[in-house]
């Protein structure tokens, strides 16, 4: 496959993983392929603002995009430049070394530049004892909490000095969706012993978002005896979820149990102390001055995760490149008005929540709200009638106002048959799972 037969696949994939389409047609679209080697994927962009905005908010969707394409684990490297332009010393870049791209980590998540606070302080210490210990305290270490609050980056940072400090350690770093499409190629290929050798004989798994095996039971059970495998073996495992191990509640039991003979800790939003941290660090990397005010005003407006207070750090700094003013109060409150409501408060609202549905099922948002009764259209509206009334305090009435002035009794019916088709489809409720995921990212 030829390096731009790659990108075009890769950017389908990125066009759903990411959660918002004004930044995929503004950053990321506009990139063009360089070159692949070594496990490096190289790819330009015609700005510096372009490739901030890539590096500081959307290089770990595209990375998992192109390793899905090509199946291996894949570094993206971004560089300014028409790709016609670029001499061959700009094209070249630092591979990371075999052990790194074998364990498919990314070399930037590191415990040097994760900012460490009170919300992430304890995580943050059993990290560093599973990393420096041989027998470290509680196997496995089990990190919970919200999207966007730094578990994958902790989780990396433990893989990264593993091989810095023991080069020679087999360390594999994965996503449970990457577990079960290896399983589910293995078993068409009818290779399974080197699926079971590649996850089995490693000195440390490292699986992110383990929550989203729930109802596969066929992930579950292989999960179960790799799981039994490394820990008899006294192999580290260190697993993440967005949910504590007895929430998980379509995953066995067996297996919640195994998830807590080790140590499950929490990781929570940020306080306001750790927040300006993380700022200054972001701002740090971006090689820009922001003064105190400005710092303190994004800090105390943007409290719900990580990844929004990169972004609202990056419009700032990008709207200043663009006009050519200085970083100050009046530049920030015009650049992340649209993001930061008066009450300082960003929401999940139905017009999110249908915006997010279309883009996913492809549909159109006057598609949801006529009266068609296509599967195609029916399933998406029913979908997002439902998340309306998980996410938002809108009761039934003021869903069917929004979704063509339907009756009441038809959204009551629509979120009841999700609810039960999510415990009976595990396809659905990945998706809505998904979906929801992408929401909280906003």
């Amino acid at each position: 496959m030829e390096i731009k037969e790659i990108w075009e696949s890769s950017l389908s994939f990125i066009r759903r993983s990411i959660s918002s389409m004004v930044g995929f047609n503004t950053y990321i679209n506009v990139a063009k392929p360089v070159s692949f080697n070594n496990s490096v994927f190289t790819i330009s962009v015609p700005s510096a603002i372009c490739k901030n905005m890539i590096e500081l908010r959307y290089i770990d969707d595209i990375e998992a995009a192109v390793c899905r394409v090509v199946s291996d684990a894949v570094m993206v490297e971004v560089i300014v430049g028409e790709p016609n332009n670029i001499i061959e010393a700009d094209v070249k870049v630092n591979s990371p070394s075999e052990p790194y791209i074998k364990a498919n980590l990314n070399p930037r998540y590191t415990f040097e530049n994760y900012v460490v606070g009170a919300s992430n302080e304890y995580a943050t210490a059993a990290a560093l004892n599973v990393a420096r210990e041989d027998r470290p305290k509680g196997n496995p270490l089990f990190l919970y909490g919200k999207s966007g609050l730094g578990k994958t980056h902790l989780m990396q940072a433990i893989g990264n000095k593993i091989l810095e400090n023991s080069p020679h350690q087999k360390v594999v770093y994965v996503t449970s969706e990457r577990f079960t499409i290896d399983m589910i190629n293995s078993v068409r290929d009818k290779d399974m012993e080197s699926f079971r050798q590649r996850y089995r004989d490693v000195d440390v798994l490292l699986i992110d978002d383990i929550q989203f095996i729930e109802n596969k039971q066929g992930i579950q059970e292989e999960f179960f005896h790799t799981f039994n495998d490394l820990y008899m073996k006294d192999k580290k495992i260190v697993i993440t979820s967005d949910r504590m191990p007895k929430e998980l509640v379509s995953i066995e039991e067996r297996l919640i149990t195994r998830f807590e003979w080790g140590l499950p800790i929490d990781i929570t939003t940020p306080n306001y102390e750790t927040r300006v941290a993380i700022l200054k660090k972001k701002a740090e990397a971006q090689h820009a001055t922001l003064p105190n005010d400005v710092l303190t005003y994004i800090a105390e407006r943007v409290d719900s995760n990580i990844r929004e207070l990169e972004g609202a750090l990056l419009k700032i700094i990008s709207f200043a490149g663009i006009s050519n003013k200085p970083i100050d109060m009046t530049l920030a409150e015009h650049a992340i008005s649209s993001i930061i409501p008066e009450d300082g408060i960003i929401k999940i609202t139905y017009q999110k929540i249908m915006d997010k549905v279309c883009e996913f099922y492809e549909v159109s948002i006057d598609d949801m709200k006529s009266q068609s009764r296509m599967r195609n259209i029916t399933r998406p509206r029913q979908i997002a009638m439902y998340l309306c009334k998980k996410l938002t305090s809108m009761n039934f009435v003021e869903i069917a106002k929004v979704f063509g002035n339907r009756d009441r009794t038809t959204v009551m019916y629509g979120v009841d048959k999700v609810i039960d088709d999510i415990s009976n489809d595990s396809r659905l409720k990945a998706e809505v799972d998904l979906i929801i995921k992408d929401l909280n990212n906003i």
